[in-house]
């Protein structure tokens, strides 16, 4: 691909990515799925990555989402709250396994897997069996 043609896909990419974000993160009215638009995301990232001089100011690389909610307080966790990232293979688990066993060292590691609601994390603390974060 030549330099003007990664510059014409990028700015295209650029267009189509932001216009999913608003549908997905404002309008709540994603026309594709999570997986199409990681697709178009890594291609993004693989010409961004080739072809630096075309990097737009506003790419969607350099941003995550939509914006912030000040519905909910923020609070210091007590443990970080990570993330697998975009996982869709068992590569993917391993390597988020690697990247825990490097924080926690020689702490064992218990995991816990649940449903995945797209664009909320949430932690909850309990005392004595009691809600109190």
């Amino acid at each position: 691909m030549s330099s003007e043609e990664a510059k014409k896909r990028i700015s295209e990419l650029s267009v189509q990515l932001h216009d999913h974000n608003h549908r997905y993160y404002l309008l709540d009215a994603p026309i594709i799925s999570d997986k199409d638009f990681d697709v178009l995301l890594s291609e993004l990232q693989e010409l961004e990555a080739k072809h630096p001089a075309h990097v737009l100011d506003n790419s969607p690389t350099k941003r995550v989402g939509g914006g912030i909610t000040k519905s909910f307080t923020t609070v210091v966790h007590k443990y970080p709250m990570l993330s697998l990232g975009n996982s869709y293979s068992q590569d993917d688990l391993l390597d988020f396994e690697n990247r825990v066993k490097k924080i926690v060292e020689d702490e064992e590691v218990v995991y816990t897997a649940e449903l995945k609601y797209d664009g909320v994390a949430i932690g909850l603390r309990y005392k004595d069996g009691k809600l109190i974060q």
